[in-house]
């Protein structure tokens, strides 16, 4: 268990981690600084580099945490189930949230303005690929992680206006509602 201090600590650092991530949904990932950071938690510059020392160690941190974060929303869902429906389930309800909540952009975001961070969040989220045997993803599985993808992609770019009833006709027809 851990003592008031290092939870207060931990709360802390992840406010600066859900500053960072609002920063990239509100003004992209070049945006991303330790000053607009820092001002967006109100907090000092210094209390920032207490915990992420470089702007690189902060994007390293908010990459792993949303990945985590997405990781353990699927694996909940999943609930001892199929990942690739839970992955989808997941990706669908993500497009329904206002904009400033959609966090898992900010993941996209931030690995497609620093490539070398799309191995670490590949690496947590290896976690979806448990379930596959030696030979690959079944058929029917990869069929549901690829729409997933793209429905996250679509959402991302606002390719489509993808009513919610769309979303949950998509996903009974997938076998994913």
């Amino acid at each position: 268990m851990l003592s008031p201090r290092a939870r207060a600590a931990s709360h802390r650092r992840q406010r600066l981690l859900d500053a960072a991530a609002a920063v990239v949904i509100q003004k992209g990932a070049v945006a991303l600084t330790l000053d607009a950071v820092s001002d967006a938690a109100n907090v000092s510059k210094g209390g920032l580099l207490y915990y992420f020392d470089s702007k690189n160690t902060l994007l390293e941190a908010v990459a792993d945490n949303l990945a985590e974060q997405l990781q353990l929303e699927v694996e909940q869902q999943a609930a001892g189930g199929s990942l690739a429906k839970a992955y989808l389930q997941v990706v669908a309800r993500m497009g329904e949230l206002p904009k400033e909540q959609q966090i898992y952009k900010a993941l996209t975001m931030i690995c497609t303005a620093q490539p070398e961070l799309a191995a670490r969040v590949r690496a947590r989220l290896h976690a979806f690929q448990a379930d596959a045997p030696s030979d690959g993803l079944p058929l029917e599985e990869l069929h549901l992680r690829l729409v997933a993808d793209g429905l996250w992609l679509a959402d991302l770019f606002g390719c489509y206006a993808i009513s919610p009833e769309q979303r949950s006709a998509l996903l009974e027809k997938l076998g994913a509602a």
